[in-house]
């Protein structure tokens, strides 16, 4: 059963996250030295600048996507080129649904810059939604190509890839820069109905103690390596007579080895759609 503690997400890390006092862009590793940080950028703005920057802030926070965006643009008027800027703009234009347009301005900060872990997680994003299937590949194996040397910072563990319509309801689908929790998370999708209320938790997960019976069953791929992977999936059902909330587990199936983004996706969604079926399931399991 996963733990329903989530990671801090990376959405949102350059707009709300990241306190405006903050050095680089979120105490980057040491091997990396961002061009600008936020608080360069904020720094250098004026009185009316730093409030329209503040509205942008409220508009995000308020999910009012196209009036943050509108700001942004007015922003840029004043400071055009800035990279900061720019992902701010690219952020929200992510949200207000134009992925391929966002690209568009994140693929030169990126070249620029192969170290900005911003642009890297903001690109995944925007690829993954327009569609961009070799740009998606390429920017999730790049995001942990900066991890892997030390410039994302340790507090942030996952970044949302894309948001994918499901009949009536969406999923969001979040890839984990480093397996994370007691169950190993791999990759976690969250169910949500149109009026936003979480449905389902979706997840792949390689918990330590499945290791062991695969070890025993495929000692061949545990001595390379390699584990077992299990996709599962969480849905809250109510409170149980001591006033706890509780949850029903789906386990759906497991794989040799983790599988690669295109399959977590099919996977996730047709688990999201009820085309997939559960293996096994506990309910009334108290929510951690």
């Amino acid at each position: 059963m996963r733990v329903s503690i989530r990671p801090i997400p990376l959405l949102i890390v350059i707009a709300l996250v990241l306190p405006l006092g903050a050095s680089g862009q979120g105490d980057t590793g040491a091997n990396h030295a961002p061009a600008e940080s936020v608080a360069d950028f904020v720094a250098k703005l004026n009185l009316s600048q730093k409030q329209q920057f503040d509205d942008a802030r409220n508009a995000w926070q308020q999910k009012r996507f196209a009036d943050c965006l509108a700001i942004y643009k007015l922003l840029l008027k004043d400071l055009p080129g800035d990279p900061i800027l720019l992902k701010f703009v690219s952020q929200a234009t992510i949200e207000t649904g134009d992925p391929r347009s966002a690209a568009e301005t994140l693929k030169p900060i990126s070249h620029a810059d192969p170290g900005d872990w911003q642009a890297a997680v903001l690109l995944a994003r925007a690829c993954a939604e327009s569609g961009d299937i070799p740009c998606r590949d390429a920017e999730i194996a790049h995001v942990a190509t900066l991890h892997d040397q030390g410039i994302i910072p340790a507090q942030f563990r996952e970044f949302p890839v894309e948001r994918v319509k499901v009949g009536d309801k969406t999923l969001l689908i979040n890839k984990s820069i480093v397996p994370w929790g007691y169950y190993k998370v791999s990759a976690v999708g969250d169910v949500k109905d149109s009026t936003g209320k979480l449905l389902l938790t979706i997840s792949l997960e390689s918990s330590d103690f499945d290791q062991t019976p695969f070890a025993k069953e495929h000692p061949d791929d545990a001595a390379k390596g390699i584990r077992r992977f299990s996709l599962d999936a969480y849905q809250e059902t109510g409170l149980n007579s001591s006033g706890q909330r509780t949850q029903t587990h789906y386990t759906y199936k497991f794989f040799t080895g983790q599988p690669d983004y295109g399959t977590i996706r099919e996977e996730f969604i047709n688990v999201a759609n009820g085309k997939s079926s559960p293996v096994s399931s506990r309910s009334g399991l108290v929510v951690p």
